[in-house]
């Protein structure tokens, strides 16, 4: 404050040769200068003192926030409100949207003077810049400082605070507030420009609330260069699916160790990446009373040999677990084949027990082939579909499917106008009697090895 602009003759010097204190006031605070205009002027703790000559009785604070650059000289301030030219580390003068320019900006400093900086990466009440073992914190130090008074210009409600890793950092409008390594002395705000004009912002009435982190999902679609898109955790490590798990619970338990090589996936609140739905997740409860979470009614499963995010060492392993994937049209399942007449029959559908694999949808539907098609020949379905809700034809857009089979193998074929699906030239075909996912009862119908199933062991069609 000098001659320009009449500022000396408004705010007047203040100056005494010999301090005497209050008590409660420190000698140590306070200091002397020599203006460029050769007079004498106290400072305190490193502010210079002024009057304001429309103080008209003593107690008058009229100058306070005039200009919303005067404030009243308190003992208790923990920060103050500065307005200067910005000056990045690089020379250059900036200006308050941090393109170079010249023109004064206001900002928060600490009471010393020091410049206090936000970070463009932080998110409302978290530090995204420092590290757990501080060894970054020389670069840009956080800001450890007790609030107490302030700038009538600023509001107490903006501040807060947040731990950071045990130590304690002052935030504003959300913002963790940061000093820079390289401000040496009080006034500088070189951090502007570091690394680049922008990423570390100063803080002021004008800066907006800090946004809200995007909280990250708990299932992940992620390219896969083996597989496309496949389901992974927050982390990255890829799901799996089972095919026992045809009828949408777990069959894997600790019988062979099986839930030590392939852990549970599960997680309470469900945050999903773009293109997942939450229709299609759902929660089971295990015979081992823990929960498991699905998709599209597939428990998922971690694998234990899968040693990094994006691994997938589990697809295909034992031809029964297959990496979990959003766009499969089909699955292969292994179950226990039981005919609609109560019987268990084998793979050549005879009576007796022993699992089976075969061809189902995404929804877990068994599909079936009819002996006496042919090759890409529909002889059953009736031309007014009046047969069709006994064994519905298999309508499905083929999109992916799990690595065991082969997409060359299937086909489409023309049903009266209507599009069946065909595997290895057999039209594919529902049983309407399998009322829920899992069952298998066309098996027997009208008598064992009529309608297979299909699976890779399936001959081409004649």
């Amino acid at each position: 404050c000098g001659e320009a602009g009449g500022c000396i003759d408004i705010w007047p010097v203040f100056h005494v040769e010999d301090l005497i204190l209050d008590e409660g006031l420190s000698a140590s605070d306070f200091g002397e200068i020599t203006r460029e205009d050769g007079d004498k002027q106290t400072t305190y703790k490193g502010w210079p003192l002024y009057y304001y000559m429309s103080d008209n009785a003593p107690g008058d604070t009229n100058g306070d926030d005039v200009n919303n650059i005067w404030y009243v000289a308190k003992p208790d301030y923990s920060l103050m409100y500065a307005r200067e030219q910005l000056v990045g580390h690089d020379g250059n003068n900036y200006t308050s949207t941090y393109t170079v320019g010249d023109g004064e900006t206001s900002y928060i400093v600490d009471i010393d003077g020091r410049t206090l900086y936000t970070f463009a990466n932080d998110t409302n009440g978290q530090n995204n810049f420092t590290a757990e073992d501080f060894s970054n914190n020389e670069v840009w130090p956080i800001a450890e400082i007790t609030l107490d008074k302030i700038p009538s210009i600023l509001d107490s409600e903006d501040f807060g605070t947040i731990d950071v890793y045990g130590r304690t950092q002052l935030t504003y409008k959300g913002w963790p507030l940061y000093y820079f390594g390289q401000d040496a002395v009080r006034g500088d705000n070189k951090g502007v420009s570091f690394p680049a004009p922008g990423v570390w912002p100063i803080a002021n009435v004008d800066t907006p609330m800090a946004q809200e982190a995007e909280e990250e999902s708990t299932v992940k679609l992620a390219d896969n260069d083996a597989h496309g898109k496949i389901l992974t955790d927050t982390e990255g490590n890829s799901l799996y699916f089972f095919s026992k798990d045809q009828d949408g619970q777990s069959a894997c338990g600790e019988a062979g160790g099986c839930i030590d090589i392939w852990p549970v996936f599960h997680v309470e609140d469900l945050i999903l990446d773009e293109g997942l739905s939450a229709s299609d997740f759902g929660e089971i409860t295990r015979e081992d009373g823990d929960k498991q979470t699905t998709y599209k009614g597939w428990p998922l499963y971690y694998y234990m040999s899968d040693n990094a995010p994006g691994d997938t060492n589990g697809d295909d392993v034992n031809n029964i677990w297959y990496v979990a994937k959003p766009d499969y049209s089909l699955m292969y399942a292994r179950e226990q084949l039981v005919g609609h007449d109560g019987n268990n029959y084998t793979s050549t559908y005879t009576v007796g027990d022993g699992e089976t694999s075969y061809i189902v949808d995404i929804d877990g539907r068994t599909l079936y082939t009819f002996a006496n098609d042919t090759n890409g020949q529909n002889n059953f379905t009736a031309e007014d579909f009046s047969n069709n809700e006994v064994w519905p034809i298999a309508e499905i857009t083929l999109d992916k499917i799990p690595s065991i089979l082969d997409s060359e193998d299937f086909g489409t074929i023309d049903v009266y106008g209507r599009t069946q699906l065909t595997y290895k030239g057999w039209p594919l075909y529902y049983f309407g009697q399998d009322a829920v996912r899992g069952d298998n009862k066309g098996v027997s119908f009208p008598a064992p090895g009529v309608w297979p199933i299909a699976n890779v062991d399936t001959p081409m069609a004649p």
